[in-house]
């Protein structure tokens, strides 16, 4: 069970970050449309619950995952 607050501390979210690279190598394997649809939709989340922390993740093999903090632009015009 999960401790609820107010922001999401990073070490979750590194742990979240640590599944992305599982979902990368189901795009070679045999899935049934739905089931493909589901493993995307989970991975969307689980990026999204990143963003909203403010971080992106990147899986480099051997260096392993990194959350990098977003930039944010005051007046972004797009």
């Amino acid at each position: 069970m999960s401790n609820l607050a107010g922001k999401t501390e990073r070490k979750a979210l590194k742990v979240l970050a640590n599944t992305l690279r599982f979902f990368e190598g189901t795009a070679e394997l045999d899935m049934t449309a739905p089931d493909a649809f589901k493993s995307r939709e989970a991975e969307n989340i689980i990026r999204g619950i990143i963003e909203t922390g403010g971080f992106t993740a990147h899986y480099e093999k051997g260096k392993g995952t990194t959350l990098t903090k977003l930039k944010h632009y005051e007046n972004e015009l797009f």
